[in-house]
């Protein structure tokens, strides 16, 4: 019996028939995945995660890791983009569905067992004709995502999102990283069977900075837009008059983590300000940059040291600007994922335009 014999039979019969035995053998990718649960493959296969392993700049950064660190950097960074849990490039569904633990909530050090009945976030959880499942309260927690969003290296490598997450305001006041980043996306049935039971569901688009590359321009403009609000929701953009000018502060108001996390010496975020037409750029600047010796470099593996340039949660950022007191001041905050001196560095330039600016907020004096 083929593999698209056995889909075409799971389609058929909606996905819903209850088993008592062993998962049937569709395979293991989010393709497989996605013949029964369509909603949730259409969201995931853009996703950060999903092209996790094909990102350019990841492809582009292996060569040189490996040049510059060696062949173990390199299995490390493979370790948490290309995990090898299933035969998807990237991190796949059983990355996280078929997790039974971590050894540590660090470095990519997650136990998985495919051979488990697959982790879901209900109560009553049921077994299918295409796999058993079971509840899983680690599929839900932060100490998942820590596992492979907390990293000591290789060498400069030094990624504490799990570590700034849990001395956040947010952690103390119980909200998840799910709750963030896998919004809620209604109430549909979980296959695609039109019949089965609606359940409460949550977004796997994994809403974050990096761009869904290779997605259509509806895609991306979708995707660029989750993001710039994602953004919009964590930093308050302000303009203060003061005496003999303006006072623009910006602040970690709603991320349970340093903005930005998580690849900081790729991140770009600053802040422009125009006072009667005359701009200044840059006044405020967000993101780790690689230095060697007192020289800014574009990539982390030239480098010697990095200066730390995020926000923590909660904190502020406050620049005053000389200004009179009638003057039109306008501050403006743009994002970009991956800056330019690192395409440039990386011969990327060319796919420049699959990297959107956001236009993250705009504040005026009053």
């Amino acid at each position: 019996m083929t593999r698209a014999w056995i889909l075409a039979a799971l389609l058929a019969c909606g996905c819903a028939t209850k088993v008592e035995d062993a998962p049937l053998p569709l395979g293991d990718s989010i393709a497989d995945c996605g013949g029964c649960h369509e909603d949730h493959f259409d969201q995931f296969r853009s996703s950060p995660h999903a092209t996790s392993a094909r990102s350019p700049v990841f492809q582009a950064m292996l060569p040189d890791v490996e040049r510059q660190w060696g062949g173990a950097a390199r299995a490390q960074c493979e370790g948490c983009h290309a995990p090898a849990h299933s035969s998807d490039e990237g991190i796949g569904c059983l990355s996280c569905h078929a997790a039974v633990g971590n050894h540590a909530e660090r470095d990519g050090m997650l136990a998985v067992d495919p051979s488990a009945p697959l982790a879901g976030a209900l109560h009553d959880a049921a077994p299918t004709i295409a796999h058993r499942t079971r509840r899983s309260d680690f599929l839900v927690s932060p100490s998942l995502c820590g596992t492979c969003h907390e990293l000591t290296g290789p060498a400069l490598v030094d990624e504490p999102t799990f570590s700034e997450y849990r001395a956040s305001p947010q952690a103390a006041d119980g909200v998840t990283c799910a709750g963030c980043h896998m919004p809620g996306d209604g109430e549909r049935p979980l296959t695609n069977d039109p019949e089965g039971r609606a359940r409460w569901t949550s977004s796997h688009r994994f809403v974050g900075f990096d761009p869904p590359w290779g997605a259509t321009p509806i895609e991306a403009a979708a995707a660029a837009e989750r993001t710039r609000a994602l953004l919009a929701s964590a930093l308050t953009l302000e303009v203060v008059r003061a005496e003999g000018g303006v006072v623009i502060a910006l602040s970690n108001t709603g991320a349970g983590h340093a903005v930005p996390t998580g690849a900081t010496f790729l991140r770009d975020l600053w802040v422009d300000v125009v006072i009667d037409g005359v701009a200044s750029a840059r006044v405020i600047v967000l993101g780790d940059q690689p230095m060697h010796g007192e020289r800014a470099v574009a990539l982390l593996t030239h480098a010697e040291r990095v200066e730390r340039g995020s926000l923590d949660a909660g904190a502020e950022r406050r620049v005053f600007l000389a200004a009179s007191p009638s003057a039109s001041v306008t501050a403006t905050l743009h994002g970009r994922a991956v800056r330019d001196s690192v395409l440039a560095a990386l011969d990327l330039e060319a796919r420049a335009s699959e990297i959107p600016t956001h236009e993250i907020a705009v504040a005026s004096a009053p």
